[in-house]
């Protein structure tokens, strides 16, 4: 299996974690069984959820993110320049290019240009990109094979946005395949106004894709760590579980850090848009609502109208 080789490699998981205790591989597959005894590829499913709570995540987002989902077929043309641009400006100490472990997480070497970065790139893109396409996909299976939340035990999620702080605000909208950026030309810089973006595909009422996997926590606070100007909530739709978001906390590299996830392809309903204060900053809150997938049987019956109600604590808008 090819992930397997990136484990031999040393690829998978992230090397040497700085800032967390991590989770030694035997735990990683013992966990495995436990969350995924139904498949032998148990300890494949937990490790590619595991990967992804560390600094990979950069590697499966911008794989994802930059793909042109609108020109011909998968596996879709790459913003090439654009990867290369939001490896080198990294700007999170440690994972910076200059670090051994960040540029081997993308099969590469230190790099101290842009130049170097894009010519390294070019070199290793085949390879990278079977590594996080398989990996997201492995990611997705295990998302949706994962235990759902109870609404009851947490009524909102939220989400600090974009936690990869070197993409900039208008980088937001091309996470979805509404974008009309997914259609190219191939080398355009996928980057789309933000506010043009708020005004359009991403207005109240419309329905948003997401191309890549989403995380979440059940805390303002902790969101509001990652957030570079944007907070969502996420709210329920109107059941006893959380159809589509699965807890990933037993597999995170940090056992004091909470996490759902919602896989790739999920479609969310733009409740609101609104100007909030948090702690002294103006940011953007947009409130979501996950819409069903088309084959979902849930049989739950509708709850009332008293569960819900979208809260912003220690957050006041601004009119």
């Amino acid at each position: 299996m090819f992930l397997d080789e990136m484990i031999e490699g040393n690829y998978v998981p992230y090397q040497n974690i700085p800032d967390a205790p991590g989770k030694p591989t035997e735990e990683i597959r013992e966990l495995g069984k436990r969350l995924f005894p139904f498949t032998p590829y148990s300890f494949q499913l937990a490790m590619s959820v595991y990967d992804w709570t560390s600094a990979s995540f950069a590697r499966l987002v911008f794989l994802k993110l930059f793909q042109y989902t609108n020109v011909g077929e998968a596996p879709y043309p790459l913003d090439m320049g654009s990867i290369a641009k939001a490896i080198y400006t990294s700007n999170w100490p440690p994972y910076l290019p200059n670090n051994t472990d960040f540029m081997n997480s993308f099969l590469m070497k230190p790099a101290s240009s842009l130049k170097d970065v894009q010519n390294q790139l070019a070199g290793v893109i085949d390879r990278l990109y079977t590594w996080s396409e398989v990996e997201n996909r492995l990611l997705a299976a295990a998302a949706q094979s994962l235990p759902r939340t109870s609404i009851f035990q947490h009524r909102n999620l939220f989400s600090g946005q974009l936690d990869i702080s070197q993409l900039g605000i208008d980088s937001f909208g091309v996470e979805f395949l509404e974008s009309p950026m997914n259609s190219g030309p191939v080398g355009t810089p996928m980057v789309y106004e933000f506010k043009s973006a708020l005004s359009s595909y991403m207005s109240v009422g419309k329905t948003l894709t997401t191309k890549m996997v989403w995380s979440f926590t059940d805390s303002v606070d902790d969101a509001m760590r990652y957030s570079n100007g944007i907070l969502l909530t996420v709210y329920p739709p109107p059941f006893a579980v959380w159809e589509s978001i699965n807890y990933i906390t037993t597999l995170w590299d940090d056992p004091k850090k909470t996490e759902y996830i919602f896989a790739p392809g999920s479609k969310f309903k733009v409740l609101s848009i609104d100007q909030i204060r948090y702690e002294g900053k103006d940011i953007i809150g947009i409130s979501l609502m996950p819409e069903l997938p088309e084959t979902s049987g849930m049989p739950f019956q509708l709850l009332p109208s008293f569960v819900s109600g979208i809260k912003w604590p220690n957050i006041t808008s601004v009119p």
